[in-house]
């Protein structure tokens, strides 16, 4: 459609140039005013055939046609079969407010060589430690979608958790899935405890048996532990959840903010 208004334009630009430079050589005019004048008139008829197409929805500007948004992100998968929706896996360099969540959606899902009707997309940030999705999106066929982990917002207060109020900290470590919070492993009277510190201030206190192991790390489990869950720290400082089936958690150590955000207390 974009050509078809575009040789509109150029007919109507060649079109008025040659009618008016015509009757103005008629009525005895130079050949220079001629063309001054013809070429003008053309151009702003063109010029007129465009704004009326654009005015008409016939074509839009660079503007609304661009669907790439600013902010990047990487496809990692795309599947679609006749007759099924379309599933789309994607990466994302941070967490993105709704809008802009939305944004990016929607140019995934215009960023397509398929017909589909309906269309899911599965968000990863990139650097998080929950093998889950972040959020999901969905066209079906209107926009919807669903916040798994933690918000833009609520990561950057746990980020900015003051530990200064824990001077027996041993460890501390940022769990970005569900109910994200920070994990603050410090000890108090000879005995370790976890403070579990949430985004809206709350905290959970547990006490777990610890074992010094021989390598420098540490195992900590529950008094009352019946499915054999404990907590491996390494001697990097890295977490591990361990269940019947194995590893199930793993968390590099979080860095200590020492500015902005209140302490949270020793416990």
């Amino acid at each position: 459609m974009d050509g078809v208004v575009a040789l509109l334009a150029l007919a109507a630009v060649v079109g008025v140039w040659w009618l008016l430079a015509k009757r103005m050589k008629a009525g005895g005019k130079g050949w220079f005013s001629r063309q001054l004048a013809g070429s003008t008139a053309g151009v702003f008829s063109g010029l007129v055939v465009v704004a009326c197409a654009l005015q008409l929805g016939v074509i839009k500007s660079v503007e609304e046609t661009s669907s790439k948004p600013a902010i990047s992100y990487t496809i990692t998968q795309d599947e679609f079969r006749e007759g099924r929706p379309r599933k789309v896996e994607a990466t994302l360099p941070r967490r993105l407010t709704d809008s802009e969540l939305a944004e990016v959606a929607k140019a995934i899902r215009e960023d397509s060589k398929f017909d589909a009707d309906r269309t899911f997309i599965g968000f990863r940030v990139e650097g998080q430690t929950e093998s889950t999705y972040w959020a999901n999106a969905s066209f079906d066929p209107d926009y919807e979608s669903t916040l798994i982990g933690l918000s833009a917002d609520d990561y950057q207060k746990l980020s900015a958790v003051d530990l200064a109020g824990y001077p027996s900290r041993v460890g501390s470590w940022l769990r970005d899935g569900a109910l994200g919070h920070v994990m603050v492993l410090y000890t108090k009277d000879g005995k370790y405890f976890i403070d579990s510190v949430f985004s809206d201030g709350g905290k959970n206190t547990e006490e777990y048996l610890a074992q010094k192991l021989p390598d420098g790390g540490l195992r900590l489990e529950l008094p009352e532990n019946n499915f054999n869950e404990h907590y491996m720290i390494l001697s990097d400082g890295t977490l591990q959840g361990w269940g019947e089936n194995g590893v199930y958690l793993t968390l590099p150590p979080m860095a200590a903010s020492t500015k902005g955000g209140d302490q949270v207390g020793n416990g």
